[in-house]
């Protein structure tokens, strides 16, 4: 018996589902605060691409990438945030789908502070 298992059929995997499971992946990550909107001169530039929730996808060139777009909690080493959700993402796709990410660019667009809360 072969361990090699032949398709019976296509699979599709529709790109919402990309952008949902990259944005599952960052709310996971400590020192989220919240996603950020995508800036609409970005979503213009990238007009192929999807845009939902502080995700932003292109599927160009037959790559995967993802820009994604968060407001950080105070106190944490923004570097290592970022870091730590560029691979959550890359590894919840490859996991979760099997594709390759070819890139996913984290843009802090700010960080929150509550009222009366020391710098």
């Amino acid at each position: 018996m072969s361990d090699r298992v032949e398709s019976i059929g296509r699979i599709e995997v529709a790109p919402e589902v990309l952008v949902t499971i990259a944005r599952y992946a960052v709310q996971q990550v400590e020192g989220v605060g919240q996603m950020a909107q995508v800036p609409a001169d970005m979503a213009r530039l990238f007009q192929r691409g999807l845009r939902q929730d502080g995700v932003l996808l292109d599927l160009s060139e037959n790559k995967v990438r993802f820009n994604i777009y968060v407001i950080m909690a105070p106190h944490v080493n923004l570097l290592e945030a970022s870091r730590a959700i560029q691979t959550a993402v890359s590894e919840a796709v490859e996991m979760m789908v099997g594709i390759p990410v070819a890139a996913v660019n984290v843009f802090v667009e700010d960080v929150h502070y509550t009222k009366g809360e020391v710098v």
